[in-house]
């Protein structure tokens, strides 16, 4: 029973009324669906982008502009609300199967986690899915258990398009070591699409059960491919410097507990430097807190108490548009120890870390944190003036468009 609810618990942040409701007023029968080069999957999550009515994944819909020689679908992961014209990039909704399937697993086996692998309900879905698309490949933003082992009956390579950090100690992380170890570690994907240098060399220290294949930042990519180019507006009205500050779905609990302010969690000393110093803020805030109604609500009515009379603060236009919008726009980055570490890299901007723990730090960033890209810095007391200048990329890092994507997908293809 416990396992069941660790189970159903890793669906914490994906289930919603209406992601349920849409499991069934979309449905559709899978010998409707045409067969297809490529499947791409992904969840609501990764869809940070609203453009004309429609929600973009920057990492899939990237790709998909890359691979636009080969006939595609995207699948809504369980249980996403948004599908079909809500969407880019052919999405389906299949997950009323995903819902019959593990209310089937229950009855079978007395669990809905994975248990028996061999007469899985879940996984037999997915492998008459992928049997029915006639499918060559799949490329999914964090992929189940269940949907590589099916690809891996099927001989079709599925590949993991890296979202976030990739960390391998938290037992909660897709990429724990412990998390398929129950299954022989049967249910790792193929490939893992890596943004950096930095995740590359992670992914290569998971032994023989994945690989790395480094593919660039797509949603540079997408930002500048896809993303309307309108005129300019202007996010603040100073031409001081400006700083960017990105927000996180979670923090620790003492950081959380230490810089809780007018109902959100904001940095004592980023506030602090915002009232004392003549510089521009940009306060960015995570696409769960964006797309979520409630969260946004109480992060722009704490923001307007907070900074309505400071000409020097935006809140309003960066959280209309896609972070890379933003980082266009700044001279530094500051964080608590979130990936947009990553993205202001490939805008040769500095980032300063809050969080403390370097033990911790240099397990999500590894080298990085002793380069000049990076400064831990909780208590903000660094003269900023020095700190301005474009970081210098380093040798080792890669754009997308040096990489042979083409080649790389065509040798996997089944």
């Amino acid at each position: 029973m416990i396992k069941s609810i660790k189970y159903l618990f890793s669906f914490r942040r994906n289930i919603s009324f209406l992601g349920l409701f849409n499991a069934f007023r979309f449905f559709i029968k899978i010998k409707n669906i045409p067969q297809v080069d490529i499947l791409y999957a992904c969840h609501d999550n990764s869809r940070s982008v609203l453009l004309n009515g429609k929600y973009y994944s920057p990492l899939i819909d990237g790709l998909i502009l890359k691979l636009n020689d080969y006939s595609n679908i995207t699948l809504a992961l369980p249980f996403s609300k948004y599908s079909a014209n809500k969407t880019n990039g052919n999405t389906i909704n299949l997950n009323l199967y995903v819902i019959a399937a593990i209310i089937k697993r229950f009855f079978t086996s007395g669990s809905f986690a994975l248990k028996n692998k061999k007469n899985d309900p879940l996984i037999r879905f997915y492998n008459k899915l992928y049997q029915k698309l006639n499918l060559k490949l799949i490329i999914a933003i964090q992929p189940s258990i269940e949907m590589c082992i099916a690809a891996k009956r099927n001989k079709i390579k599925i590949m993991d398009l890296q979202h976030g950090i990739i960390e391998t100690g938290n037992s909660n992380s897709y990429y724990s070591l412990d998390k398929r170890f129950l299954h022989q570690n049967s249910g790792w994907p193929d490939y893992i699409l890596c943004r950096n240098k930095q995740s590359y060399q992670t992914v290569l220290n998971l032994k023989d059960y994945t690989k790395p294949f480094l593919i660039g930042n797509l949603n540079k990519i997408f930002y500048q491919n896809v993303f309307p180019s309108k005129k300019d507006n202007k996010l603040v009205k100073t031409k001081a410097k400006t700083i960017l500050y990105t927000f996180q779905p979670t923090y620790t609990s003492t950081f959380s507990s230490d810089n809780f302010c007018e109902g959100i969690i904001f940095p004592n000393e980023l506030y602090k430097l915002i009232l004392t110093s003549k510089y521009n803020f940009i306060l960015k805030l995570h696409p769960s807190q964006i797309h979520k109604k409630s969260l946004f609500k109480l992060h722009i009515k704490a923001f307007h108490k907070l900074f309505s009379k400071y000409k020097n603060v935006d809140f309003r236009i960066c959280n209309q548009k896609p972070i890379e919008y933003s980082l266009s726009k700044s001279d530094i980055h500051i964080t608590f120890n979130s990936a947009v570490l990553f993205d202001a890299m490939d805008y040769d901007l500095k980032t300063i870390l809050l969080d403390d723990n370097l033990i911790r730090l240099k397990h999500y960033f590894g080298e990085l944190i002793d380069t000049d890209s990076v400064i831990v810095d909780p208590k903000l007391k660094i003269d900023f003036s020095k700190h301005f200048y474009k970081v210098k990329k380093n040798k080792e890092s890669h754009a997308l468009n040096d990489i042979n994507i083409d080649d790389f997908i065509s040798s996997n293809l089944k």
